[in-house]
């Protein structure tokens, strides 16, 4: 795939290449507008580990491409330095934002074109497993490296399409100076802010209308989305969205509301504010924040942070949307066999998981390298609240379930209608998309 094959060598070595190469001959060119193109890595920035053979090679040797955005770069560059010296192949990585991966390979894919192996989110493997774009892969008894949770998020159909490097889900901040303490449920978090009373702009920060940031409040007592079995997969014909624990928990939601713990006006962007400044006492965000914090306590309007998971709402952990990120294999590609080599021999080692981590501040979702960067309470933290989170669905049909939830979370965030309304509404609307 990617094929840089010169003209001259072409016509010079024509019945050469279609003896030693079959279908590889036939010259395809990817052109990625926004992407930059290095090959070969100039950077070490990890060392790894590696099980796989020298391979020894004649002739033009087809390189691996690989789609990453700016953050991985780096990392993949010093891996690719190492694949190379080892197997003869070398690697071209093109930077693309993360954003425009998934479009591109979504384009590009099926014409034979993009790259071998891509950086991307487990939310998309549904859509890519279905039409046939990724490759699975096999961990065997490797599969213990990782976080459960992790694994699942990246399977579809009972096969796993790609390695997980990354998890992050909402957790809890508080302001260490006005709450010394972490609360362990949601009980004492109120009490906090009654105490605390008008003494802090807001208490508790939690983004109003935002279904992705709000679906805690129904998954904690037993909603969900779509029944998952981790043989199987997700079920959509059992919508879990108006069951005994969603209306339960959204009951609890309805009650915060209505007596001024959430405020109905709050965004991302005001939560932020107010807690980055000292005025806000607890915020619900994800660990990408943490650079934030870090700045606002060197500016000096935030005296200190500290990060727990969310606590427990009626005596039942707090379970947030998971998302994962990782390495896929494109199934299109001609070099199959050795893209899968170089996610599972070179990129699945503590060392690289680590710098990973580093690079993006999420928490590795390779158990080795999350022990390795355990010093750090926040990324404990976040990922305890990793464990019970629930992984947000990959599957095609997660597009049918979006406008319902957020109508579901505004309407009582906006006191339009009770928990069991809201909530029967929204898996209605979800069941007649899906054709339940």
């Amino acid at each position: 795939m990617h094929k840089h094959w010169k003209v001259l060598f072409l016509v010079l070595a024509l019945g050469l290449i279609a003896a030693a190469c079959g279908d590889d001959a036939v010259e395809t060119t990817t052109t990625t507008a926004a992407a930059t193109t290095t090959t070969a890595a100039t950077t070490t920035t990890a060392a790894t580990t590696t099980t796989a053979a020298t391979t020894t090679t004649t002739g033009a040797v087809e390189p691996l491409l690989v789609w990453a955005d700016e953050t991985r770069v780096p990392i993949i560059e010093a891996v690719a330095a190492e694949f190379e010296a080892a197997t003869g192949v070398p690697i071209e990585i093109e930077q693309l934002s993360f954003d425009d991966i998934r479009a591109t390979v979504r384009d590009q894919a099926p014409l034979g074109e993009g790259p071998d192996i891509f950086v991307g989110a487990h939310d998309w493997v549904g859509e890519f497993a279905a039409n046939g774009t990724l490759e699975p892969m096999d961990l065997g008894a490797r599969a213990a490296e990782f976080l459960p949770v992790a694994l699942d998020a990246f399977s579809y159909g009972g096969s796993l399409y790609g390695l997980p490097y990354s998890t992050e889900t909402l957790g809890l901040f508080r302001n260490t100076t006005l709450v010394p303490d972490a609360p362990a449920t949601f009980e004492d978090l109120l009490a906090v802010c009654d105490e605390l009373g008008d003494t802090v702009q807001a208490c508790l920060g939690v983004p109003a209308g935002d279904a992705w940031g709000n679906y805690w409040w129904l998954s904690s007592t037993g909603g969900y989305i779509f029944k998952y079995d981790p043989a199987t997969g997700y079920d959509t014909t059992d919508v879990g969205l108006d069951n005994e624990g969603a209306i339960e928990g959204f009951t609890f939601f309805d009650g915060l509301v209505k007596d001024g713990y959430l405020d109905p006006a709050m965004t991302w962007d005001i939560q932020r504010d107010l807690f980055a400044n000292g005025n806000m006492a607890f915020v619900v965000d994800g660990p990408w924040q943490t650079g934030a914090w870090d700045a606002a306590i060197t500016a000096g309007t935030l005296p200190g942070y500290a990060a727990t998971p969310i606590p427990e709402i009626l005596g039942s952990p707090a379970a947030p949307f998971l998302g994962v990120q990782g390495f896929m294999v494109n199934a299109f590609s001609e070099q199959k066999a050795l893209a899968l080599t170089f996610v599972l021999d070179y990129i699945a080692t503590e060392d690289v998981m680590v710098a990973l981590f580093e690079a993006g501040g999420r928490p590795p979702a390779h158990l080795a390298a999350f022990a390795a960067v355990g010093d750090d309470p926040n990324i404990v933290a976040f990922g305890e609240a990793a464990a019970t989170a629930n992984p947000m669905p990959n599957i095609p049909e997660m597009s049918s379930v979006w406008t319902y939830l957020a109508n579901a979370v505004a309407a009582i965030y906006n006191q339009t209608a009770d928990p069991t309304t809201a909530l029967t509404e929204a898996a209605a609307g979800v069941r007649a998309e899906l054709g339940g």
